[in-house]
Formats: C-alpha cells, sequence, structure tokens
C-alpha cells in the first residue's frame, strides 16, 4: 500500500508531498496538470522505470524547456507490504544520472499529525541498501522485487491500469483479449522455449540428480538392482538381530539373579560399612585419648613433683619466719649503735676542731694569755684522738655485723618466698600438706598402664581384632560393645564375594549395553534398509514418472510447443481459472446482482460468461452498470494473478474515458460503496481522473486536486 510520495523537481512537481490512506484516493484535474507523473514517480522510485524515455526528461523544466535546476530531483516513497513499513529515496542529478538510492525499513512509525510530519517525524528507519553507485541502484531493485514479489513489468499489468484498459476487455474483440492474455502470462517467450527445451531437460536432470542423490530417469534399473542387494542384506541383518536378542534375554536374566544376592546383601553390606565408620571413630578417639593421657601423665609428674619439692620447702616454715624476726631484731639494734657511734664519733670530731683552737703556747692560755697550771682532758687533742679511733673501730666491728646478718637475712628470705611459692602451689593443686602423694603417684601408674596400652595400638588392628582391652572408659566401653555386637550381625558376610558379584554385575552391565548398542544399531540398519528400500520404491516410481514426463516433454519439444499448444493452453486455463474465480469473488462483493464470472478459451479467443439469478447471461445483455462491474472484477483478478496477492493497491488512470455517462455513474457507486463497507479486496485504490464531477457525491476517503501554475503543478486537498 501506497503511504506518502515526496516529490522534489520531479516532471512538473517542484516540491510535492501527498499522504495515502486505505481506501480510495482521487486525483482531479486537466489534463497537464501533472496527475499521471505519480505513476512514473512510484515506478521510478521502485524499479528505476518510467514511460519518459529518459532520467533527463525527470527533471522539472521551465519555460522554453531549459532545466530550471541545478541540484537534480528525488523521489522519496513510503509503502508497506503486510505490516512491515518501507522508506525508498532515489536522486538524480541536473543531467539525469543516478547519483543515490537508499532503501529503508521503517521500525517505528510517527504518531503526529500530518501536518507536522515533516517537521517531526519521529519514526525510526533501519538502512537496508543505500549507495551512490549504479550496481546498489540495482541491488535496490531486485530487494525491492523480492520485496513486493512483483517486477516493473508485472506491475504496470496487476497495479497501473492504464487509460481506456478497464472497459477494454468488455469492450474489445475476444480475439484481442486473448492476445492481452498471452502478453500477460508472458506467452511471448514461448517461442523461444522450442530452442532451449534440450538445454532445460539437461538442467532438469541436473536438478533431479542433486535432489535424488545422483540419480536421474536412466538409472532406474540401477536403483532397482540396489534395492535387491538391500533386501539380501535386510534379511541377514534380522537373523543378526534375533541372535543378539537371544544374548540379551540370557543375560538379563544372569543379571536379574545377581542383583536380588546384591540386594540381600547390601543391607549386611551397609552394616559393614557402618561399622568400619565406628571403627574409624573408636581410633580416632583412642588415638586423641592416647593423646590426652600423654599430656595428662605429664601434667601429673610435674604436679607430684612440684608437690614434694612444696612440701620439703614447708618443712623449715617456723623455723625460716623465726629466724627472720631475730636476724631483723639484731640488725635493728646494731643500725641503733651504728647511729649512737656516729654521733659519738661527730661530737669527737667537735672537740678535735675545738681542741687545736686553744692548744697552750709556751705554758699560757692562747685566750687571756694568763698561766695554765693543768688542762681538762675533755680539751686534751691526744685523749680526744684516743676516743675517736675507738670508736671508729666500734663503727667498724658495728658494720661488720650488720653486713653478715644481712647476708643471712637475705637467704632466709629467699627461703620465705620458696615458702610461700609453696604454699601457693599446694593451694593451687589443693593439696594438703599433711597429705599423702600415694593417691597421685597411685592414679599416674594406671594412667601410665593405659597409655601403655594405646601405644601398642595401630589404625590397621581394629579391624577384626578383640577391642575388649581398648575399654578405658565409659565412652569407648559402650562404642566397643556396639561394635563387636554388629561384628555378631555380619559374622557370615563374605565382602570378597559382595565385591566379586559387583564387579560381575558392572561387567555384565557393560555387555549389555554392548549388546544393546548393538542391538540398537542392527534396528537402525534394519530400520535405515527399509526406508533406503522404501525410498528407492518411491524414487523408482518417481523416476518413473519423470522418464515418463521427460518424454513428454521432448514430445512437447518436438510437436506441441508452440503459441497455441498445450503449455500454452494449460497456462492461459490456469490463468483464467484463477482471474475467474477472484472476479467471481470480486462480482459479489459489489453486488450488481451477478454471481460468478467465467472466461472460456475457444480456439482463437477468449469469451467472457456472466451468471446471475436468470442463469448465464451473455456481456452484450449486461447494462451499463454491470459492464463496468465485469470489467472492474475481471481486471482486479488480472491484478491478482499478476500481483501474487502481495500488491494491495491499484492505481487507475482515466478509468472513466470512453464510458457512457451510466458507466461512469455506475463506477463510481461500486467502488465507493466496496471500500465504504470495508469489503474490498484491496487495501487501496488510486484513481486519476479529469472527470471532477462525478466524485462530487460518493463517499471516497480523500481528493487531490491537481492545478498548473507558473511554478508547476500545485496539489491542493479538496
Amino acid at each position: 500500500m501506497i503511504r506518502r510520495i515526496v516529490l522534489n523537481n520531479f516532471l512538473s512537481h517542484t516540491d510535492t508531498s501527498l499522504e495515502f490512506h486505505p481506501g480510495i484516493t482521487v486525483f482531479v484535474g486537466h489534463n497537464g496538470s501533472g496527475k499521471s507523473s505519480i505513476i512514473d514517480s512510484i515506478t521510478f522510485a521502485l524499479f528505476d522505470e518510467h514511460t519518459r524515455k529518459s532520467h533527463k526528461n525527470l527533471l522539472t523544466r521551465g519555460m522554453g524547456g531549459y532545466v530550471s535546476n541545478e541540484t537534480g530531483s528525488f523521489v522519496v516513497l513510503e509503502f508497506s507490504i503486510g505490516p512491515t513499513n518501507y522508506r525508498i529515496r532515489r536522486q538524480i542529478d541536473s543531467q539525469g544520472r543516478l547519483t543515490s538510492v537508499k532503501l529503508e525499513q521503517i521500525v517505528k512509525n510517527s504518531n503526529n499529525n500530518n501536518s507536522e510530519r515533516d517537521q517531526n517525524d519521529k519514526s525510526i528507519y533501519r538502512p537496508m541498501i543505500s549507495g551512490e553507485r549504479k550496481q546498489l541502484g540495482e541491488s535496490v531493485i531486485r530487494e525491492t522485487e523480492s520485496i513486493m514479489g512483483i517486477n516493473y513489468t508485472k506491475l504496470q499489468i496487476a497495479g497501473i491500469i492504464q487509460q481506456g484498459e478497464i472497459s477494454k476487455i468488455i469492450d474489445s474483440q475476444p480475439k484481442e483479449f486473448k492476445e492481452l492474455l498471452n502478453n500477460m502470462i508472458g506467452l511471448d517467450r514461448l517461442d523461444k522455449s522450442f530452442n532451449n527445451m534440450h538445454n532445460v531437460i539437461e538442467e532438469f536432470r541436473k536438478i533431479l540428480r542433486e535432489k535424488t542423490q545422483g540419480y536421474d530417469d536412466n538409472q532406474i534399473n540401477i536403483i532397482f538392482k540396489k534395492t535387491q542387494d538391500n533386501e539380501s542384506r535386510l534379511l541377514q541383518s534380522k537373523q543378526t538381530l534375533n541372535t543378539v536378542g537371544m544374548q540379551l534375554s540370557q543375560k538379563t536374566e544372569t543379571l536379574n539373579e545377581l542383583e536380588k544376592q546384591i540386594e540381600i546383601l547390601e543391607p549386611k553390606i551397609a552394616k559393614l560399612s557402618e561399622i568400619r565408620s565406628l571403627e574409624n571413630t573408636l581410633f580416632k578417639y583412642l588415638r586423641e585419648r592416647s593423646n590426652s593421657l600423654k599430656t595428662e601423665i605429664d601434667k601429673s609428674q610435674r604436679m607430684i613433683v612440684d608437690i614434694k619439692n612444696a612440701v620439703r620447702f614447708l618443712r623449715d616454715k617456723d623455723e625460716v619466719f623465726i629466724t627472720i624476726q631475730m636476724v631483723s631484731s639484731e640488725l635493728d639494734e646494731l643500725n641503733g649503735k651504728v647511729i649512737k657511734v656516729e654521733g659519738e664519733i661527730g661530737k669527737l670530731e667537735g672537740f678535735t676542731e675545738c681542741a687545736q683552737k686553744i692548744q697552750i703556747k709556751d705554758g699560757k692560755c692562747p685566750v687571756c694569755n694568763s698561766e695554765i697550771i693543768s688542762l681538762n682532758r675533755m680539751f686534751d687533742i691526744s685523749h680526744i684522738n684516743f676516743e675517736l679511733n675507738k670508736k671508729i673501730k666500734e663503727k667498724q666491728f658495728l658494720l661488720s655485723e650488720i653486713s653478715k646478718l644481712t647476708k643471712e637475712e637475705m637467704e632466709f628470705k629467699r627461703k620465705e618466698k620458696n615458702i610461700i611459692a609453696a604454699e601457693r602451689t599446694l593451694l593451687n593443686y589443693d593439696f594438703n600438706i599433711d597429705g599423702s602423694t600415694d593417691t597421685l603417684e597411685h592414679k599416674l601408674e594406671n594412667l601410665k598402664k593405659d597409655h601403655q596400652i594405646l601405644s601398642k595400638l595401630k589404625f590397621d588392628t581394629l579391624v577384626n581384632i578383640n577391642l575388649s582391652a581398648y575399654k578405658l572408659d565409659e565412652y569407648s566401653a559402650n562404642l566397643i560393645d556396639i561394635i563387636q555386637n554388629m561384628r555378631n550381625d555380619v559374622l557370615e558376610v563374605d565382602l570378597n564375594s559382595y565385591q566379586q558379584k559387583k564387579l560381575t554385575k558392572n561387567k555384565l552391565s557393560a555387555e549389555m549395553v554392548s549388546i544393546h548398542n548393538q542391538k540398537a544399531i542392527l534396528e537402525k540398519t534394519i530400520v535405515d534398509i527399509q526406508r533406503e528400500n522404501s525410498e528407492f520404491q518411491t524414487l523408482i516410481t518417481e523416476l518413473s514418472s519423470v522418464a515418463k514426463f521427460i518424454s513428454d516433454l521432448e514430445n512437447i519439444r518436438s510437436t506441441v510447443f508452440n503459441r497455441d499448444g498445450i503449455v500454452s493452453s494449460s497456462l492461459r486455463t490456469r490463468a483464467l481459472n484463477l482471474i475467474s474465480a477472484k472476479a467471481s469473488e470480486y462480482i459479489n462483493i459489489f453486488n450488481v446482482g451477478l454471481s460468478k464470472i467465467t472466461l472460456i478459451e475457444k480456439p482463437r479467443e477468449i469469451k467472457v460468461l456472466c451468471y446471475g439469478k436468470r442463469g448465464e447471461i451473455d456481456t452484450v445483455s449486461l447494462s451499463g452498470g454491470e459492464k463496468v462491474a465485469v470489467s472492474l472484477a475481471i481486471r482486479m483478478g488480472i491484478a491478482f494473478l499478476m500481483g501474487s496477492s502481495k500488491i494491495d493497491f491499484i492505481v487507475l488512470d482515466e478509468p472513466t474515458t470512453n464510458l457512457d455517462e451510466e458507466r461512469r455513474r455506475s463506477f463510481v457507486k461500486i467502488i465507493s460503496d466496496v471500500f465504504s463497507k470495508g469489503m474490498s479486496p484491496l487495501s487501496q485504490m488510486i484513481i486519476i481522473t479529469h472527470d471532477e464531477e462525478i466524485f462530487e457525491n460518493s463517499e471516497v476517503e480523500q481528493v487531490y486536486k491537481f492545478k498548473m501554475t507558473e511554478n508547476g503543478s500545485s496539489v491542493s486537498v479538496v
């Protein structure tokens, strides 16, 4: 469906933009106003084709025929195929040379009003093909043809109905209608087929070989021989499959028996596993207990030694404390004496100084110079020195005694510290000094015995041995009792036998997997052979049919292939049947009293038969309105045939030309009613006409009026 066209310096349009919607769009205006230029813009944008001979003729020209622009011309066409929207832009320069072409897919449509579309278009365009070289222009054409399913030639026949052709089908001679049909379905090329038929047949055989893995109609006997060989292989494979099935059955029975035996043993094997787990737990506990005993033995030994040492120190406690008091008292007494002696020494030293000052000279007093008869001993220097030396010796003796007592005091202080430490030790160990270490030493001996037992234990010795000797405490005793009771439950279980059965089962399972694989391969081989033989049979049937078809082609090539032969007749018949079926659909939609249209090929003509309530109706007997309806239905059927149902629009250029008043009115009424009721087989119809008045009272969606001005074509909405 056409959605939008933008023309810039194209033919008579300097700057024209047209919006299209579903339904009927009418272009009205006088001849030469630029209406038919829209058809050329559509075909130019899509296929780089038009009716103006050369691209240079597409450029807008001014007065005198000169090109009025130097920048060239471009056309933008937006269209949709189904739900997908596209935009194509094609531009030529001032010499008519193609300068650029771009094909885009519109990802998101704008919701803006039409009047704002150019300025505020928010559509998203995804480039498909674009470029400036001629090769890219041709790529765009091929891509467009692929999208639309139609080329330029077929579009002219299917979607663009030129002046007078809508009624030509009814009004022209039946012979001319047949020639028109021949041109539509391309029978003009049939004349070349005779010379190319041999290549066609060989190419057909080549394609046949590609599709059949190298076979054609000349190799039917080879395929038949392969079918027989396959039958022999099939018989041998079935015999082998039977043998394999017997082996599989025997091994399955053996495996089932083994599985039953293993199933009986598995709970006991599980108990063995549980016993191993408990033995490991016991071993771990005993190993930890051994380490704990060693630590406890070391601790007990240290404790006994510490206690004995402490008791030894505490035996002299009273003596040490009394001695310390006596020594301390003596030291205090001696220190007092030293202080007293030091005072007396100081006093004597003072007397010595005074005595030296008052020494008698010449028997006279040094103070009064009187004669001295006798002298007091305290001022006698010799007496003072004697007493001073005596006191100094006394001090030295006292200090010597203090030093001895101090050393003795330090020794007893050390013993006092040991006594205090010993008391702390006994307090820490909670041991009474009057107690005995026999209990501790007995406990130590028991610990050593337990440790000696555990020191002989090795990891692998717990399996299948008597564990009674290792009941060292309540936990180990309970655990050992559980293990020994569980051992009694599995005395008859042979683990090696169980493992052997498991190995045998695994081996059988592996063998059965191999046999199953062999069985599957044989079954697949049988299926493949059967399928291949079935395919060979089908291929023989098809190739036999193809051989007949190729023979027929050869016969057609030599005898039938001409414009009026079997091939052309069958093509015309198919085309006529399709056109008749679609035209009958459309005539029912038009609701003009006709129910069926049939096109029948005669030896030299094509006859149109119509059917209504009165039965068969010859076209000569149709009313003017019925003729227009029949012509339009057939025309739209031809459009369906040529457009492969992808083309959802049709352009009618001056469809009312050569129609009388009744037919023109009937034409307008039919298309208006169909589109207004939403019953049209097409989404869009574009009508180009100068007959403006016939659409005045019709329900047409949009009418554009074309007018030629001094600046080119002017288009306005009516």
